[in-house]
C-alpha cells in the first residue's frame, strides 16, 4: 500500500510545464528551523578521521568519492532539503503503490530523516539506510538500521528482499553509472516490489519572469555540471530518460511524475509556499557545500574566490521578483511478480 501519511497540502504534483500561481503578497521573513543533534553509531573508527578541506569535514570511507561535506551545517541543509522536496512532491513518503511494506532500503540516507519517518510510519516494515558517512542518530525507531557502505559497489544484501528501495538526490551528482544502480535495484527488489526516485535537475527554471543568461545562479549552475563531470558524474537529468532506462532493466508500470520545487514563499499554495522556504534557506546556507569540493577540485579555483562569486549566487537566490524553481520527478516502476533474480548485477 502507499505511504498513509496525510498529504501537507491540496492538489497533485503537476508537470513542469503547468505554472505555479504566484502570491503577490507574500513577504520575505525568515522562519527558524531547529537541528535536532546528530550522534553516530558505534562503527569503525576510521571512518569518524574525516577529511577537513576548506574548513569543511568529508567522509573518511571511500574518501573523496563524494563532493558534498558531512558537518553539522550540512546536516542542517539535508534536512531542509528533505522537508523542501517532501513537500513540493506531495506531501507523501512514497508513492509506489507498495502491497505490503515489511523491508525498506534507504541508498544514501544522510542524516536518516526519511528513513526515521517510514519507520514511524509503518512500525511493521525494517528500515535499513546506508551511506558512506556515519551521521546517523543514535536516537531512532527500533525498526531502523544503519549501514556504513558505498552503494556503487556490489549490493550484499540479499536478492529478492526488499519491498520498497527509495533514492533521493542520488542520480544528481552521487552515481556514476545509472544502468548498475538500477540493476542492482531490480536485482534487489522482491517480486511485486518497487524502486523509487527522487530528484532534480539543476535547471534554474522560471513560468514568470525571464531568466538572464548571465545571472549568477544559471552561471553557477553551468559551472557545477561542468565541474562534476571531472568526477564521472552529471547533474544534467533527463526524468524520461530515467523511466526508460527504468524500464530496460526489467521494471513495469513505471510511473514518471514531474514536479517543482519553488525557491522562495511566492508561490500562492501553502504547501509549496512552505517548500520554497525550505528551498530557500538550504541554499542560501548550503550553497557552499554543494560547490567548494567541485570548483576547488575540479575547476581549479581558489577558495577565496568561489567565496566571491557565492555572495552573488545567494543575493540573486534572494531576488524576490524572480518565481525561480527546480525540476524535479519522482519515478517509481515495479518488479513483476514472476521474476525472480539470482546472481550479481551486471
Amino acid at each position: 500500500m502507499a505511504s498513509t501519511r496525510p498529504e501537507a497540502g491540496a492538489g497533485e504534483a503537476n508537470p513542469e510545464g503547468d505554472e505555479l500561481e504566484i502570491d503577490y503578497g507574500y513577504d520575505t521573513e525568515d522562519s527558524g528551523f531547529e537541528q535536532d543533534s546528530v550522534l553516530t553509531q558505534s562503527v569503525r573508527s576510521s571512518i569518524y578521521q574525516y577529511k577537513v578541506e576548506n574548513g569543511r569535514t568529508y567522509h573518511a570511507y571511500k574518501e573523496g568519492q563524494y563532493f558534498m561535506p558531512n558537518d553539522s551545517a550540512e546536516h542542517e541543509r539535508l534536512e531542509l532539503q528533505h522537508r523542501a522536496m517532501f513537500l513540493a512532491a506531495g506531501g507523501q513518503l512514497f508513492y509506489s503503490p507498495v502491497k505490503r511494506l515489511q523491508n525498506v532500503l534507504d541508498l544514501g540516507t544522510g542524516i536518516g530523516t526519511w528513513a526515521i519517518d517510514v519507520a514511524d510510519a509503518h512500525p511493521e516494515a525494517i528500515v535499513v539506510g546506508v551511506d558512506l558517512s556515519p551521521i546517523q542518530p543514535t536516537l531512532a525507531p527500533p525498526n531502523t538500521k544503519w549501514e556504513i557502505d558505498d552503494v556503487e559497489d556490489d549490493w550484499t544484501w540479499p536478492p529478492n528482499h526488499f519491498d520498497l528501495i527509495y533514492s533521493q538526490f542520488m542520480l544528481s551528482g552521487s552515481i556514476a553509472n545509472f544502468q548498475k544502480y538500477f540493476r542492482q535495484a531490480f536485482r534487489h527488489c522482491r517480486p511485486g516490489g518497487y524502486f523509487e526516485l527522487r530528484d532534480l535537475a539543476t535547471y534554474l527554471r522560471s513560468d514568470h519572469a525571464p531568466i538572464s543568461p548571465d545571472n549568477a545562479v544559471d552561471e553557477w549552475c553551468r559551472l557545477m555540471r561542468q565541474g562534476i563531470v571531472g568526477m564521472g558524474r552529471r547533474l544534467d537529468l533527463d526524468f524520461e530518460e530515467l523511466g526508460n532506462l527504468m524500464r530496460q532493466v526489467g521494471f513495469v508500470d513505471v510511473v514518471v511524475r514531474p514536479f517543482k520545487i519553488p525557491i522562495g514563499r511566492w508561490p500562492s499554495d501553502p504547501r509549496l509556499k512552505e517548500a520554497g522556504l525550505y528551498q530557500l534557506y538550504a541554499m542560501l546556507e548550503g550553497v557552499e557545500a554543494l560547490t567548494l569540493a567541485i570548483f576547488t577540485r575540479c575547476l581549479g579555483w581558489e577558495p577565496e574566490r568561489v567565496q566571491v562569486f557565492l555572495a552573488d549566487v545567494r543575493k540573486e537566490f534572494k531576488a524576490t521578483k524572480r518565481y525561480t524553481y527546480w525540476p524535479c520527478a519522482v519515478i517509481y516502476g515495479r518488479k513483476p511478480e514472476a521474476v525472480a533474480s539470482t546472481g550479481s548485477a551486471p
